[in-house]
Order: C-alpha cells, then sequence, then structure tokens
C-alpha cells in the first residue's frame, strides 16, 4: 500500500491538467504484455506506426520487460493544457543526471522486491554510448514521430472526451469535495485520515509534497501513479494518470436514454468491444452484482451477447445495439 499526506498544500495545489505527451505514453503502453487492450484498434495502431516509422527506442523501452519505464519521457505539466512542442523540447533536454538515474532504475531497479530489473537491450545499450544528450534527443524525436502516426489524427476527439471527464470530476468536487471527488479517480484510490491509500505493491509513505497533478488517460482502464524516484528539492509533484470515464458515447439522443435507461445505455455503448463485468464495473463504478443486473437486461433483450471463454464471460454489442447507438439524434 502507498500513502500520499494530503496537507494544505496538497489539497490547495490539487490541479487537473491535459499532457499530449502523456496522452501519447498512454497508447505506447498497450506495447506492453500487462495491458489490457482498449477499442478503436489502438494497440495494432500503435504497433504499425513504431514498426513503420522505426521507433526503435520507443519499441524497447515499451517491450514489455520493464517494471519501470522512465518518468522523464512523461514531463510534469506546468499549466492546464501543455503543447506538444514544449514536452517535447522538455524530454529532449532532460536533466542528464535525472536520465542516468532513471535509465539505472529501470535497468537494475531499487529494491530487488520492488522493482525486477532486466538485462538493457542491445539497442539502447548501445544509444545510451553516445550520451544521455543524445539519447534523449532521439527519444524525443521518435516521439514526435509516433505523435503524428497515431494520436494526431484523433486528438481533437480525444482532448474533448478529457475536457468532458474534467469538467465531471470539478462538478463531483463541488458537490461532495475534493475527497469526495478523489475517491471516484479508480478503486485503488482510497481516502481516510487525511491521506490518499493506493492500493498496490508497493509499500510506502510520500510526504512533503507541494501538491497532486492529475491526467486523465484515454488508453487504459488502470491507475499510474508517477513519482519522484529522485529525493531532494527538485523533486516532481506526484502525478496521477486515471482512466478518463467513458464519456457520452450514446449518439442516439434521449430515446436510448429513454428506452434503456441511463445506466444501461453507457454501458451497452462501452460494449463495442468485448469486456467483463468486472472491466466495466472498473470503467463505470459499479459493483460487480449491479453490472451483472444490467447485463441481464440487456442480454435478454437481445442487445448483447455472452461468450465464454476459459474462466471469463465477455460481453459485447449485437448488431441490433450498434444499428440503435447510431440512430441519428433528432433534430
Amino acid at each position: 500500500m502507498l500513502y500520499l499526506d494530503m496537507d494544505r498544500a496538497v489539497l490547495a495545489n490539487t490541479r487537473f491538467a491535459i499532457s499530449p505527451l502523456s496522452t501519447a505514453i498512454g497508447a505506447l503502453r498497450l506495447l506492453r504484455d500487462n495491458e489490457r487492450p482498449c477499442g478503436g484498434g489502438w494497440r495494432s495502431r500503435v504497433q504499425e506506426t513504431v514498426r513503420d516509422r522505426k521507433l526503435v527506442l520507443l519499441g524497447s523501452l515499451f517491450s514489455g520487460s520493464w517494471d519501470y519505464v522512465p518518468d522523464f519521457l512523461t514531463p510534469q505539466p506546468q499549466a492546464p493544457e501543455t503543447g506538444l512542442e514544449e514536452e517535447l523540447h522538455a524530454v529532449a533536454t532532460a536533466d542528464r543526471a535525472r536520465l542516468r538515474w532513471e535509465l539505472r532504475v529501470m535497468a537494475e531497479g531499487v529494491d530487488e522486491e520492488r522493482l525486477a530489473g532486466r538485462v538493457v537491450p542491445v539497442v539502447l545499450r548501445d544509444a545510451l554510448e553516445r550520451g544521455e544528450q543524445d539519447f534523449a534527443e532521439r527519444v524525443a524525436a521518435e516521439l514526435q514521430r509516433l505523435w503524428e502516426g497515431t494520436v494526431a489524427p484523433q486528438w481533437t476527439a480525444l482532448r474533448t472526451r478529457m475536457e468532458e471527464d474534467i469538467t465531471h470530476r470539478a462538478q463531483t468536487s463541488a458537490r461532495h469535495g475534493l475527497s469526495g471527488m478523489l475517491a471516484t479517480l479508480h478503486p485503488k484510490v482510497l481516502w481516510s485520515d487525511d491521506r490518499l491509500s493506493l492500493v498496490s505493491r508497493f509499500q510506502g509513505r510520500i510526504g512533503g509534497s507541494a501538491g497532486l497533478v492529475l491526467t486523465p488517460s484515454v488508453f487504459t482502464t488502470d491507475l499510474r501513479v508517477v513519482i519522484d524516484s529522485i529525493p531532494g528539492p527538485a523533486a516532481r509533484e506526484p502525478m496521477f494518470a486515471y482512466p478518463c470515464g467513458p464519456g457520452p458515447q450514446v449518439r442516439s439522443g434521449p430515446s436510448v436514454h429513454a428506452l434503456l435507461g441511463v445506466t444501461r445505455a453507457r454501458l451497452l455503448s462501452d460494449l463495442h468491444t468485448a469486456r467483463t463485468t468486472g472491466e466495466l464495473g472498473e470503467r463505470h463504478f459499479l459493483s460487480t452484482s449491479t453490472v451483472s443486473y444490467h447485463l441481464g437486461i440487456l442480454h435478454r433483450s437481445g442487445l448483447i451477447t455472452r461468450t465464454r471463454i476459459g474462466q471469463h464471460v465477455l460481453y459485447q454489442q449485437t448488431p441490433r445495439a450498434t444499428d440503435l447507438l447510431a440512430t441519428p439524434r433528432p433534430h
């Protein structure tokens, strides 16, 4: 379990930020074996971009062999929305001592029970031999090409979804307080005794922070926590990349909501790809029993299919449901 002390300074400086580069890094994480694939063919799109544009450094960093990926790849946003060029510049000019430290943590780990280190791939070792500055500049250039090949064509829609999520979180905070909002970020986040508890295989307590940065992520159902591995006065504020809510996926207006109910409409809309009840519960912050109840109704209505694969049961829209959700909104 990780604990984050939420003193007055942290509470006063908790803020949201939209980060183009963090979004690109979230897409890259789909390459890792332990990541759940998201809808829209994003994993294959990232794989094709990494292969076709020869992004050898990024491909090695996100090959699935590491327990930790260097934090210099995700510079801390200094504004509610940071420009991509500014973030790429921060990567290319990353502090050499920080870069060396983070790459050593990636390769060796700082504690055998916390981070299982692996042998550095040859392509990374050869790149590092040319120096940290050259390595950082090459990584920044590859991130630029990754952005152009994957995220950029869909950035407007992705950005809109993140803005809508932040608006929703702000409304939750206004109604239930900051602690109430933080408790809804992810099931792994718990609030008690003026501190956040994070369900994690790591152990520790994070104190002395000046704030907390919250960034919505559209490519994960998990919670990503960036905690500076370098102690000292220059340490970064903790940053949570939390799963962005599914948003207003239903496009057919009030008629579908009236027909199905808001919860069932959103669940059905999210089943454009096959999901389990547990995954739906995490994405919509519902209990498994509640999800099962609504899925039972949708299944009996012929709107979803149910397929067992091993120990898992997957649900997905039927063509009838897809047509229903695609019905144009009345004017």
